[in-house]
C-alpha cells in the first residue's frame, strides 16, 4: 500500500542501500527544527537567501509519547486457594445455658478495629448462649473475608470456660501470614526482582485483593509474558505459601521502519533499524539502541535504563547524536550543516501504580549541543541567541504522568517544567535569547472506544514560556506526528497549542487488521521575541489507512488536505500531503 512519486523512487533505493550498509549501526532520534533568522555576517561573495529551511541547529526534542492509542485487554485473574476454617483451633462445645456478658477481649488483631468494635458491642448483654458467642466469631471472620483478608479467622478461646462465670469472653484472631514464596520458571531474570514486588504486597495480614493487584502488575511488565499463582495453606493455622510460575518474555525486540517523517530540506525519506534487549544484567534492566539515515542526514540514538526499587522506580540515560545537511536545491550550494548531540539522565517514580490507573513523578537533568556551519565548515549562526553557531543549554526537567485505562476508554496526561540554568557551558548572552528559560508543556489524550469496532482518539498539545528560547527548546508543528497535511517542522515557535481527533473504523473482521482513520488537526504557535511565524496557525483534514499485514509488518498510509495556505510549498510527498510508513518487526 506504499504510494511513490516518481522523483521518489530513487531516493528510496538509497536509503535502503544505506541501511544494509550501516545495519550493524543503532540508534535514533526525531528532529525537531528551530527558526532562521540570520545573525552571522555571511563570508563575501555568499548570500543567504531569506527562507532558509527550518531544519537547522537541530537537535530532536519529541515529548515522550503517551501510551498506545489501544484499548486494554481485561486485567488477568488468578485462582488462589485459600486454607478453609477447619484449620483454626477446634471450638468448644456448646452448651445450653446462658450466662451475662459484661466484656468481651478480641486478641490478635491489628486491622478493623473500628469495625470490629461495633459488631462486639452488640453481644455485651445477659442472657447471652453460646451459640450467641459463635455467631460473633462467624461474623467476626466473615468481616475478614469480606475485606480481602480470606486466609484470617477468628475463634473462640478456650480460656473462655473460666472466665465465663465473670462475665469476660474472649475472642482469639489469627491474621493470615505469609510462610514463603516459590518462585519457578526464570531463567534469566533474577529471583528477587519477583520477590521483592510481591514481598510488598504480602505484608502481614495477608490481603487476597492486594496479592492479586500486585500479580496483576506482573502480568503487565513487559519483562513477563505470563504469570500464574496459587495460594496454598501453610504449616499451621494462618500460614500460607504463594507459589509462582513465570514465563519471561523475549528479550530482543528489533526491526526496521521505512518513512518520510523527516524534514525535506534533510531528506523526507528515512530508513531506520531499531533493537531493545531487555535483562541484560539479570535485574530488570533495559538497552535500546536506534540508528537512521536519509540523505542528508544521520542519527542515532542508545539508552538505558534500570529498576531502582521495588515499586517499579527507574533510573534512565539517553545519548543521541545527529548530523545533518541542508539537500534542497536551492540551498546545497551553501553548504549548510549541522551537528548535535544530547545527554539526558532521568528518574521515574510511580507514587500510585494499579492496573487501571497510574500516577508518576520524575525529574531529569539535559545537556544539549548544536553547531552549524556554512560552506560546510564555517561556523555560522542562523539565528539570534548562538555564538559563532553553537548553542548549548543545561535543563532541568520535572514531569508528572497519569494515566487511567478501563474497559472502553483510556485517559493519559503528562506535564513537564523545564528549566535551562547557566551550567555546563550552556549558551549565555545578552540578546535575549539564551540558555536561561522556563517553560511548561502539557499533553492530553483521550481514546475511547464508540462502539465494539470503532475508536475514537483526541489529542490536546501545548508549550508555553514567557522566554525566547534557543532553537533547541521550540516547538514544531507540521508533518506526520502533528498536523498531516503540512511538511515536517512547517512552523517552529517558543509557544504553541496543537489539538487534533481521529476516528479508526475497521474494514475487514478483526479490529486491527485494516483500519480508515479520518482526522482533523490544528496547531497554532507564537514567538515572545522574534518574528512570529507565517501562518502561525495551520490545520488539515484528512483520512488514513492502517494494515496490519501479519503480527510482525505494519503499513499505513495518510493523505492530509492543507486547511491554510502556505509560503514556499515544495514538491515533496510531505509537501503534497502524502505520509507512508513501513514497520517490520521480526523480532519480538
Amino acid at each position: 500500500m506504499l504510494i511513490f512519486y516518481k522523483g521518489d523512487t530513487k531516493a528510496v533505493q538509497q536509503v535502503l542501500q544505506k541501511i544494509m550498509i550501516s545495519v550493524l549501526a543503532i540508534a535514533a532520534f526525531n528532529p525537531i527544527s528551530l527558526t532562521a533568522t540570520a545573525q552571522s555576517t555571511p563570508p563575501a561573495g555568499v548570500n543567504i537567501p531569506p527562507n532558509i529551511p527550518e531544519q537547522i541547529e537541530t537537535i530532536p526534542k519529541n515529548p515522550e509519547p503517551l501510551p498506545p492509542a489501544e484499548i486494554p485487554s481485561p486485567a488477568p485473574t488468578f485462582p488462589l486457594q485459600t486454607p478453609s476454617n477447619e484449620q483454626l483451633p477446634q471450638q468448644p462445645s456448646p452448651t445450653t445455658r446462658k450466662f451475662c456478658v459484661k466484656q468481651i477481649n478480641i486478641l490478635g488483631n491489628t486491622v478493623l478495629n473500628n469495625r470490629i468494635a461495633e459488631i462486639k458491642s452488640k453481644y455485651i448483654k445477659c442472657e447471652v448462649t453460646f451459640d450467641n458467642l459463635i455467631e460473633l466469631r462467624t461474623r467476626i471472620t466473615q468481616l475478614y473475608f469480606d475485606n480481602g483478608y480470606v486466609t484470617s479467622g477468628a475463634f473462640i478461646s478456650p480460656d473462655n470456660n473460666n472466665n465465663l462465670a465473670n462475665g469476660i469472653v474472649t475472642i482469639q484472631v489469627v491474621e493470615g501470614q505469609l510462610e514463603g514464596i516459590e518462585i519457578k520458571g526464570l531463567t534469566r531474570l533474577q529471583e528477587g526482582y519477583v520477590r521483592s514486588r510481591l514481598e510488598l504486597a504480602t505484608k502481614a495480614p495477608l490481603n487476597k485483593k492486594r496479592l492479586e493487584e500486585a500479580l496483576q502488575l506482573l502480568q503487565i511488565d513487559p519483562l513477563l509474558e505470563q504469570v500464574n499463582a496459587v495460594l496454598t495453606a501453610g504449616r499451621a493455622p494462618g500460614l500460607n505459601i504463594l507459589q509462582v510460575r513465570l514465563k519471561e518474555a523475549p528479550a530482543f525486540n528489533g526491526g526496521i521502519i521505512i518513512a518520510n517523517n523527516q524534514s525535506p530540506s534533510v531528506g523526507s525519506i528515512q530508513g531506520s533499524v531499531y533493537t531493545s534487549y531487555n535483562n541484560p544484567l539479570g535485574i530488570g534492566d533495559k538497552f535500546t539502541a536506534e540508528y537512521g539515515l536519509t540523505d542528508g542526514l544521520n542519527l542515532y540514538s542508545l539508552g538505558y535504563s534500570l529498576p531502582v526499587n521495588a515499586r517499579n522506580g527507574s533510573l534512565s540515560f539517553r545519548y543521541s547524536n545527529n548530523n545533518s545537511k541542508i539537500i534542497e536545491s536551492d540551498f546545497e550550494e551553501l553548504g549548510i550543516r549541522s551537528d548535535s548531540e544530547s545527554f539526558s539522565v532521568a528518574f521515574r517514580q510511580p507514587v500510585m501504580q494499579k492496573v487501571e490507573s497510574e500516577l508518576g513523578l520524575g525529574i531529569g537533568f539535559d545537556v544539549r549541543r548544536s553547531q552549524t556551519y556554512i560552506l560546510d565548515d564555517i561556523p555560522f549562526s542562523f539565528s539570534e541567541g548562538p555564538e559563532d553557531g553553537k548553542s548549548r543549554v543545561a535543563v532541568i526537567r520535572f514531569t508528572q504522568d497519569w494515566v487511567k485505562r478501563d474497559a472502553t476508554r483510556v485517559l493519559a496526561a503528562r506535564s513537564q517544567f523545564s528549566w535551562g540554568i547557566d551550567a555546563f557551558n550552556a549558551t549565555i548572552n545578552d540578546s535575549g535569547t539564551d540558555g536561561r528559560f522556563f517553560s511548561w508543556l502539557g499533553q492530553f489524550q483521550w481514546v475511547q472506544q464508540l462502539s465494539p469496532r470503532t475508536l475514537m482518539l483526541a489529542r490536546l498539545n501545548t508549550q508555553l514560556t514567557p522566554n525566547s528560547l534557543l532553537s533547541l527548546e521550540k516547538l514544531s508543528l507540521g508533518g506526520v506526528d502533528t498536523v498531516r497535511g503540512y511538511r515536517q517542522n512547517q512552523l517552529v515557535s517558543d509557544n504553541g497549542v496543537l489539538a487534533s481527533i481521529e476516528f479508526r473504523f475497521p474494514l475487514s473482521n478483526q479490529l486491527k487488521t485494516v483500519q480508515l482513520t479520518p482526522f482533523l488537526e490544528i496547531g497554532g504557535g507564537w514567538n515572545n521575541r522574534a518574528e512570529n511565524p507565517d501562518p502561525g496557525i495551520i490545520a488539515s483534514l484528512g483520512t488514513g489507512l492502517r494494515w496490519q499485514v501479519t503480527p510482525d509488518l505494519n503499513l499505513s498510509l495518510d493523505y492530509g488536505i492543507p486547511l491554510i495556505a502556505v509560503k514556499d510549498k515544495g514538491n515533496s510527498l510531505q509537501d503534497n500531503g502524502l505520509y507512508f510508513s513501513f514497520n517490520y518487526q521480526p523480532f519480538r
